[in-house]
């Protein structure tokens, strides 16, 4: 779970205060045995906030642990995501919610949307090859979901995975309706996913990797040797990357971490696909950008010598990273390490502005002022980065 930037001292009900009560005790546990009938306490809780849809009382319960205690909100955060993605029935089998994320680029759109029944066949015959544990029954969804498409919140993403059980227990796929879901909004980088859930008994392995005849490494491998080919067909126009399918928070944490790398990456291969410009000839200025507090990092592309920005990435900040954390370098080594001629770190303090037109992220030059990224005129238009 990504922790929020400017913790808040909310006012908390019953339900929430239950929540810390039991968060707490957890978090201070002697044993295994006490970590269970806390564990199960908890649950309890949660399941019956999240039957509410009081995704309000979750939030605040998180945010009052966030400075105050940090190993009660680790194990609340915890606590809350298995009970959103992750539920045993009472048929005595455990439902996991799952998610294949796929990193793409393209100087064209990255598809998003209905997956034909084919090609949907195609990944679920991938899936149990080489991903699942033997045994494990598969429900897919059947769109290609973009972030924005994706279950907001605790409450939603409950409500979601149990439309995926029946169709899970009779190893079905479910139809969503993609008129139903957000519209896409296009980056020139950005990430796919594709939902699921899988049934199995409680105690049974999920994943190919937890028997011993398998690595996580090989699985990765053959994942992206086969299921990369059928997440291929699905993205035509576009150069992928196939990332672990996994448990649907951490899947999608992982693709958040991955995919500020990869749209650095694609930043140059974009540019040294429509403008002819290789690495070397091009200068990266990075700056901090703040609301009260550091939120993210900007880093914008000029040719070595202008000043004028062509495009620009932004790298936001995950999980524990802050102001203390070294991220600029990070992002520097990366930079160098794909070729860049130049880099320009930026001490000041940038406020978090947008274009007013079109609401994309504005990016520093190297004069500090910040502007909008422009592809010039002889070039073909593109979306922007993400």
């Amino acid at each position: 779970m990504k922790r929020p930037r400017l913790p808040r001292t909310p006012r908390l009900n019953r339900d929430a205060t239950q929540l810390l009560r039991l968060a707490i005790a957890l978090s201070v546990s002697g044993s295994r045995l006490e970590d269970r009938y806390w564990t199960h306490q908890l649950d309890a809780q949660i399941d019956s906030v999240l039957d509410k849809g009081h995704e309000d009382t979750l939030e605040s319960a998180l945010d009052q642990l966030w400075t105050a205690n940090p190993p009660a909100y680790d194990a609340l955060a915890q606590a809350i995501e298995s009970r959103s993605s992750c539920f045993p029935r009472s048929d005595g089998q455990a439902l996991l919610l799952i998610a294949m994320p796929v990193l793409a680029w393209s100087r064209y759109s990255i598809g998003a949307g209905a997956i034909a029944p084919a090609r949907l066949a195609a990944l679920r015959v991938q899936l149990q090859g080489h991903v699942l544990a033997a045994g494990a029954r598969l429900a897919l969804a059947d769109v290609l979901f973009s972030p924005d498409q994706m279950p907001r919140g605790f409450a939603a993403t409950r409500t979601f995975m149990r439309s995926l059980a029946d169709a899970a227990e009779n190893e079905q796929d479910l139809h969503v309706d993609p008129a139903s879901l957000a519209q896409v909004i296009p980056f020139v980088a950005d990430v796919r996913y594709v939902v699921g859930a899988v049934m199995l008994a409680p105690d049974a392995a999920q994943f190919r990797w937890q028997e011993a005849q398998h690595t996580r490494e090989q699985v990765l491998r053959d994942w992206q040797a086969q299921g990369g080919a059928a997440l291929q067909a699905m993205l035509p126009a576009c150069t992928i990357e196939a990332l672990l399918p996994n448990a649907y928070f951490h899947a999608w944490r992982e693709s958040d971490l991955a995919g500020r790398g990869w749209g650095l990456r694609a930043t140059l291969d974009y540019l040294g696909a429509v403008l002819t410009l290789p690495a070397a000839s091009l200068r990266a200025v990075i700056a901090p950008f703040y609301d009260h507090v550091l939120e993210e990092y900007r880093v914008g592309f000029t040719r070595i010598g202008s000043n004028e920005i062509l495009h620009g990435v932004v790298w936001p900040l995950i999980g524990n990273e802050d102001e203390n954390t070294d991220v600029t370098s990070d992002i520097e080594t990366m930079v160098r390490a794909a070729g860049v001629g130049e880099v320009l770190i930026l001490s000041e303090r940038m406020p978090l502005e947008y274009c007013d037109d079109c609401g994309a992220p504005l990016f520093p030059n190297p004069e500090g002022e910040l502007v909008h990224a422009q592809i010039p005129e002889s070039a073909e238009p593109a979306p922007h980065l993400h």
